[in-house]
């Protein structure tokens, strides 16, 4: 068995070795997405449109952060010509106001974001990593980015520890120092499995779009974690922009799949979503979050109703955490859609605060890599009641990765109405 993990570990670095391209397919390539978004009121294509309308919640009375600031580095994917998403670093801020305001900010002391700006191009995020290590922030949170390997290396090479909601990048699952609250990919593939299993589905087909991350990635990680599961997996890798996939999805009905799973990007989706429409496929749809896009709902109403959606956020739901992102985005940044990737920003700077929230003494890179590497059933913040603990165990390939767990909720629309939780850690364990 050990060896057999030693060789997934090298098929699962091969599988995550292009950062970019696996930012475009995964729960990041949502975010990565909503190319040319403009400014911080611009919400992209991946969440909800009526969380701004959903209930709040009253915050209760905190502690406000005092004394001098603790500088956190945030890194945002902004300006740049294809990429730019204001709106996750508006998020952050958000998260950093209501922590400072109610809880006390990090031990006591209020946080400040040390923010820089990068166009999602290698030599600008190469630069931004440069200035973190400069500036001595004691650890750099992001959303998420598709140049998580010429990041990581920077960052945690200067000792400081790296904070994203979900990693893309081999850099982000592997590096000591790296901390990514949920599995992305791999997480994902286990919620699909665990998902069949429940349902007492023997067999799903899979349309991957063929890029190498992440056809390399479901036949490494997903395979095993399926079998493991008492599941066959059929993957069927299509070329990108391919415009009519019906006699792929022909193909694989001929093998009787009980489910019928996708991944990759909103014209990936929309094409494969169309193919099972015109097959007259019956069988459930776990979709991943880049095919709940509103450009997908506009051309067919009822493309997604009924479909599967893994995600690890909850904006629009009545759940607690759910009511306090709108709660906290509402009170702190009202200019910034809600409905976007501002949870991304959310995510990272709130689940930081609250995995370290025991933290004391001098606050420096190293006493923070500490705390997170002790932190232990941390709530995700608009995670639905997911919890991470970055104690490398979830998925052992991948110690960064801090949860295996993800949601999967029926859709109305683009919007979830049911969100359950998920937990492939035992797919993953040696």
């Amino acid at each position: 068995m050990i060896s057999g993990w030693g060789r997934m570990r090298s098929r699962a670095r091969r599988a995550t070795a292009v950062g970019a391209a696996l930012g475009l397919v995964l729960a990041g390539s949502g975010l990565l997405t909503a190319c040319g978004s403009g400014g911080d009121g611009s919400g992209g294509g991946g969440g909800t449109q009526t969380a701004a309308a959903q209930s709040t919640a009253t915050l209760p009375p905190g502690k406000k952060a005092t004394g001098s600031p603790v500088r956190i580095g945030f890194i945002s994917s902004e300006g740049g010509s294809a990429i730019s998403t204001p709106e996750v670093r508006g998020g952050a801020e958000a998260a950093l106001a209501y922590a400072n305001d109610y809880l006390g900010g990090i031990a006591g002391r209020p946080v400040e974001l040390v923010v820089c700006k990068e166009t999602e191009d290698p030599a600008a995020a190469r630069a931004c990593a440069n200035k973190m290590v400069e500036d001595k922030v004691a650890a750099v949170a992001l959303g998420t980015t598709g140049l998580g390997d010429t990041i990581v290396p920077v960052i945690t090479g200067a000792g400081i520890p790296y904070i994203t909601p979900s990693g893309n990048s081999a850099a982000e699952y592997t590096s000591q120092g790296s901390y990514s609250w949920g599995g992305g990919l791999p997480s994902g593939l286990g919620a699909m499995a665990e998902y069949a299993k429940a349902h007492g589905i023997k067999k799903v087909a899979l349309f991957v779009i063929d890029v190498p991350a992440a056809t390399a990635g479901a036949r490494a990680l997903g395979v095993p974690a399926f079998a493991k599961a008492g599941v066959g997996l059929d993957i069927v890798a299509i070329p990108p922009g391919t415009p009519d996939v019906t006699s792929q999805v022909t193909a694989a009905m001929g093998k009787d799949p009980g489910a019928l799973g996708v991944i990759g990007e909103v014209t990936h989706c929309t094409a494969v979503l169309k193919a099972f429409q015109a097959v007259g496929a019956t069988q459930p749809r776990l979709v991943i979050q880049p095919c709940a896009a509103k450009s997908l709902l506009d051309a067919d109403p009822d493309a997604l109703d009924g479909a599967q959606l893994l995600t690890q956020s909850d904006i629009n739901s009545e759940d607690p955490e759910a009511r306090l992102y709108r709660t906290v985005m509402a009170k702190y940044r009202p200019q910034t859609a809600p409905d976007g990737y501002a949870v991304t920003g959310y995510q990272s700077v709130l689940g930081l605060v609250r995995a370290v929230a025991g933290i004391t003494g001098e606050i420096t890179p190293a006493s923070m890599s500490t705390a997170l590497s002790a932190a232990k059933n941390v709530p995700l913040p608009a995670g639905h009641g997911i919890t991470f603990t970055c104690d490398g165990k979830a998925i052992p390939a991948f110690k960064a990765i801090c949860t295996a767990k993800s949601l999967i909720s029926p859709l109305k629309g683009i919007a979830g109405t049911d969100y359950k939780i998920y937990d492939a850690t035992e797919l993953f364990a040696g």
